[in-house]
């Protein structure tokens, strides 16, 4: 996993599934970017947070691809996912607008992730992974 990406991934939040994990990290790598970016007083990257919207698309849709292979229903879990792109994007474009804080809104996004992996993303670290030829029968 990359060392630099690792160090913003708490190690109670890693779940055992090394291509999620790594996902999670970074993901969690592009909030701080933004923060720092905010902090520093560079203002709202617009790009940033239509590349962690496209981060946020690609990890949901490797979830689902992983939870299909082992046979789980992820129905519930990925409505969870559309919500939550719903959600960050709208209040991504209302910072955008100026209508609403970057600080707090990254703050609620973060939240949301942390509480997200913790309460159901764990779910497919612990799913025994079964063989394709047994999936198949």
């Amino acid at each position: 996993m990359d060392k630099e990406a690792v160090r913003f991934l708490p190690t109670e939040l890693l779940i055992g599934v090394e291509e999620i994990d790594i996902q999670h990290a970074a993901l969690f790598k592009r909030l701080v970017a933004l923060k720092e970016g905010y902090l520093a007083n560079q203002g709202f990257h617009a790009a940033q947070a239509d590349e962690l919207i496209a981060a946020l698309r690609e990890h949901y849709a490797t979830e689902e691809r992983l939870a299909g292979e082992i046979g789980m229903d992820f129905s519930a879990h990925a409505e969870n996912h559309r919500n939550m792109l719903q959600l960050v994007g709208k209040a991504l474009n209302e910072v955008a607008e100026g209508r609403a804080d970057l600080f707090g809104t990254l703050r609620y996004v973060e939240y949301w992730f942390e509480r997200h992996i913790a309460q159901d993303d764990m779910c497919l670290g612990a799913a025994p992974a079964r063989p394709v030829a047994a999936r198949e029968r």
